[in-house]
């Protein structure tokens, strides 16, 4: 069978939905390409064919990157698209996303292919001023074809909020099917011998207890929020605990200029904190085993699921989204209640929560993506 992916933005480094598919269903004999832009923006960093290649040789997808025809904001119309897509002559076009210019296919004629699409939007990420003008042109031009017709035979849904986001679409909940984000057990497991390594590198000792913030620096994630929630923490207690920081992810300059490295530079004077660069998506699982707790201190992030496979409790704000994943629902705060996450983090320190033998990951079992992979052919 010949598969299409379709992704507008793709660093083959990262660990989302679509990189852990594509290395999920590397063992099932398909022809898989990946249809993507030569645009990294959203990365923060440059194109590398060397990181293709080197994706293409473990996976063995082909990746195939067009040219930007048009962008407005971070939606973009890949140039020649239709038709490499025709030349490769799929059985299933699997288009990432929703609510983009992809959708201009719906006004054209039903292709030879299956159409699938997904959503990775949440109300937490839709609040922008022109979204009720957005809901309403889509409710009127898009949600009707796809209701009657069958040109998407499929919208997978990653979660809850993304299901309420498509029904809000005017998108008939018959079309809509579950495809919740997950995990690739040969990737993402605890490495004990990692751990050992890495502290060593990092100067750790094993008495420490490691804090970490794995993922993007910008003003969406706000890792210096991290400070904050050590700063609210009686010093006596980080001292005797041995509490150290670790931050790993690529940086965006404006963030770590204006924010970041300001309370950087304050904290250091009370506890050691360590920065590292980001790191190869194959490569977090040693980071998350080096830890003992992570902190995710906005909005919501896929990496959440990884932390808690590889042993770590984390920490996250209480949206609906973080509610499905996470092992403790007790370990969300209330958006902005910095002192909750405080209390939070001591109830996890003092209780030895952050134990890897107190951590128990078989909730996340039906996530991982060799069966989502097994889901996708059913379609066919």
């Amino acid at each position: 069978m010949i598969v299409v992916h379709v992704e507008d933005y793709f660093d083959p480094t990262a660990g989302y939905q679509i990189n852990e598919l594509l290395f999920a269903g590397k063992d099932y004999g398909d022809e898989v390409y990946l249809i993507t832009s030569n645009d990294m923006s959203p990365f923060h960093k440059d194109h590398s064919i060397e990181a293709d290649k080197e994706f293409e040789i473990k996976t063995g997808v082909k990746i195939i990157r067009l040219e930007v025809y048009f962008k407005i904001s971070s939606r973009i119309i890949l140039k020649g698209l239709l038709e490499t897509i025709n030349k490769l002559n799929p059985q299933l076009v699997y288009m990432h996303g929703i609510g983009d210019f992809k959708d201009i296919i719906l006004l054209r004629p039903k292709r030879k292919y299956i159409i699938v699409r997904d959503c990775h939007m949440s109300w937490i990420a839709s609040q922008n001023k022109f979204r009720k003008i957005y809901y309403t042109f889509f409710r009127k031009i898009f949600a009707p074809i796809i209701n009657k017709t069958d040109k998407y035979n499929k919208i997978f849904a990653l979660g809850d909020e993304e299901y309420q986001y498509l029904t809000n679409l005017g998108i008939s909940s018959r079309k809509i099917d579950y495809l919740r984000h997950g995990y690739n057990e040969s990737i993402m497991y605890y490495d004990e011998s990692a751990r050992i390594k890495l502290r060593r590198e990092y100067g750790f000792e094993e008495t420490d207890i490691v804090i970490s913030y794995i993922g993007k620096f910008n003003n969406s994630k706000r890792p210096d929020i991290v400070f904050d929630i050590v700063d609210n923490i009686d010093e006596e207690f980080v001292d005797k605990k041995n509490i150290r920081l670790l931050f790993i992810g690529p940086k965006e300059n404006k963030y770590m200029e204006d924010i970041f490295i300001f309370k950087l530079n304050k904290m250091k004077e009370q506890i050691e904190v360590t920065i590292d660069s980001s790191k190869p998506f194959s490569e977090l699982r040693k980071y998350y085993s080096a830890s003992d707790i992570c902190i995710f201190p906005k909005e919501t992030s896929l990496s959440s699921i990884h932390a808690q496979v590889c042993g770590c409790p984390v920490i996250m704000e209480k949206h609906q989204s973080n509610l499905e994943r996470i092992i403790n629902s007790e370990n969300l705060f209330e958006v902005d209640k910095l002192n909750q996450a405080s209390e939070i983090l001591q109830r996890v320190i003092k209780r030895k929560e952050y134990l890897k033998c107190n951590n128990n990951t078989t909730l996340f079992k039906d996530r991982e993506y060799k069966n989502q992979v097994v889901k996708l052919k059913k379609i066919l």
